[in-house]
């Protein structure tokens, strides 16, 4: 199995540019006067602590198989996914709850300054959720493409208190009163996002707990790698269940009838090793299927 620590490193780049969001966001939202930039604030701690549980996961995934964990300790990572979603959606109840209780207070324009720092929050994210997704796919490794996938939504969110921004100044130079409620406006489908990215990352994590599949394409790639071991003759059945940043699998394969047991045997550990080697697979349990000749 490939080590974690190019994953971490990925991560960590990660975690300090959703603090510094944190940070331009929030002094940003005070200054510029905006609701819809603080609710921005809130949601890329979404990001931040993401950041942080993942960093949590990958450190403790790292410990070895054991008697009460025989698979290993990857789904960590799951279970502390759910205790972050639960927490997302706490945030978002504090921030529609705020909304509801100071709705009389009337409509507040942000001023220019907001602006600029919007747009420069909307290009370093999409900057890093390219940067994740591209090293997701190198370091083959769901939770950083995930990780690139969560930045993107927080461009979304950028993208609509921009939105605001600009329609309040619309409503606040042409006298159009409705209009100046577009950074609230903004806040709350915000807030609404939040609520998305939290439900979203319980379903996930409770679908990687029952024992997700991996991906069509990673299990094509592993039955590619099986095949190319000398003495195999064909894939019977292949299992490939997600665990954290790797995987087990479980595969029967199809190997020459007339082979000793030793010979099968020894076929099947070279197709373990293979796996394990060339993929980020934990462990491989190999099961021997005799060719039948018709």
């Amino acid at each position: 199995m490939k080590p974690n620590r190019s994953r971490e490193a990925v991560m960590l780049r990660s975690f300090f540019v959703n603090v510094l969001m944190i940070i331009v966001k929030l002094v940003g939202g005070f200054a510029a006067n905006s609701a819809a930039l603080i609710a921005d604030a809130v949601h890329s701690a979404s990001d931040f602590f993401s950041d942080v549980l993942v960093l949590l996961g990958l450190r403790q995934s790292q410990k070895p198989p054991d008697k009460e964990h025989p698979l290993g300790h990857g789904k960590i990572e799951y279970v502390l996914s759910i205790f972050l979603g639960i927490g997302v959606l706490f945030i978002a109840y504090q921030l529609i709850r705020d909304m509801v209780f100071n709705i009389g207070d009337g409509p507040e324009v942000p001023n220019i300054y907001g602006s600029i720092i919007v747009v420069f929050a909307i290009l370093t994210k999409i900057i890093l959720a390219r940067y994740l997704t591209k090293q997701g796919i190198i370091l083959d490794s769901q939770i950083v493409k995930a990780s690139g996938k969560e930045s993107f939504t927080d461009v979304l969110g950028s993208m609509i208190v921009l939105g605001g921004f600009v329609l309040s100044f619309l409503g606040e130079r042409f006298s159009i009163y409705v209009l100046r409620y577009a950074d609230k406006a903004a806040a709350f489908f915000i807030a609404i996002l939040v609520i998305r990215v939290g439900i979203r990352i319980i379903y996930e994590a409770i679908t990687f707990v029952l024992g997700k599949s991996a991906p069509k394409e990673t299990i094509e790639t592993i039955k590619q790698t099986v095949r190319t071991v000398k003495g195999v003759r064909g894939v019977d059945q292949i299992t490939v269940i997600t665990y954290g940043h790797y995987y087990q699998v479980t595969l029967d394969i199809v190997v020459d009838g007339t082979l000793s047991v030793k010979e099968g045997h020894d076929i099947a550990h070279e197709v373990r090793n293979a796996l394990t080697d060339r993929h980020t697979i934990e462990d491989a349990v190999v099961h021997i299927n005799p060719e039948v000749n018709a």
